[in-house]
């Protein structure tokens, strides 16, 4: 075999190697670990993930869907308007947007009354957390 077959080759593997041996790995998620109001939201996907910092009390918890603003007036979508609500703890957590390997980017818009807008969430929760009510808040 010719020399820079065997070195391409080699590389190659390496790369591949790199990209799918450091996928993102999740943690199962229970039914029914995040709840909403159906009439405002439509969950896709619940995607539970350690924390990237190594803290065992923390996980990172990532919401995808469809929100629908049922007001009757425009209301403003930023992730930290959404909150994740533990009804054990009595504890509310507030949505992030980005500065983690896990968490999406979420711009700011106005939603109008009736009009859906798809979101992705991130949410640093404590690891015991069994489960919480996801929300919009004014």
């Amino acid at each position: 075999m010719h020399p820079r077959i065997l070195v391409t080759g080699v590389a190659l593997a390496v790369v591949a190697n790199a990209i799918f041996g450091c996928q993102l790995k999740t943690e199962a998620v229970a039914p029914n670990f995040i709840t909403a109001d159906p009439q405002e939201f439509t969950l896709q996907s619940v995607e539970k993930y350690a924390d990237p910092q190594g803290d065992a009390d923390f996980t990172v918890v990532v919401i995808k869907g469809t929100y629908t603003n049922d007001d009757v007036v425009p209301q403003t979508i930023t992730a930290s308007k959404f909150t994740l609500v533990d009804p054990n703890a009595q504890a509310v957590y507030y949505g992030l947007t980005g500065g983690d390997i896990y968490i999406p980017e979420m711009g700011n818009s106005t939603l109008q009354p009736g009009k859906s807008i798809a979101i992705a969430l991130g949410f640093r929760v404590p690891s015991q957390m069994s489960g919480a009510r996801l929300v919009y808040h004014q």
